[in-house]
């Protein structure tokens, strides 16, 4: 059996960075500060998508869209 190096650090940091965001994302009060449009910018990133996965990125996707609804709705 061939034995494989994995360089971890580069794990760590994605794994540090991945709590980062769903830290923010968990903070409604920090997050919300951050425009409409900026958000979307951020959650339809390449970087967003490859560090959380598609799944977790459609979910958030999703609220933000919910989001904008719930606005439209509070409008008219």
């Amino acid at each position: 059996m061939e034995e494989l190096y994995f360089d971890i650090s580069t794990l760590q940091s994605l794994l540090f960075e991945r709590r980062q965001i769903v830290a923010l994302l968990d903070n409604r009060e920090i997050w919300r500060k951050i425009p409409l449009a900026q958000r979307f910018a951020i959650v339809d990133s390449c970087e967003f998508v490859t560090l959380m996965g598609e799944s977790f990125t459609e979910q958030t996707r999703q609220m933000l869209e919910s989001e904008i609804e719930a606005m439209d709705a509070t409008i008219h």
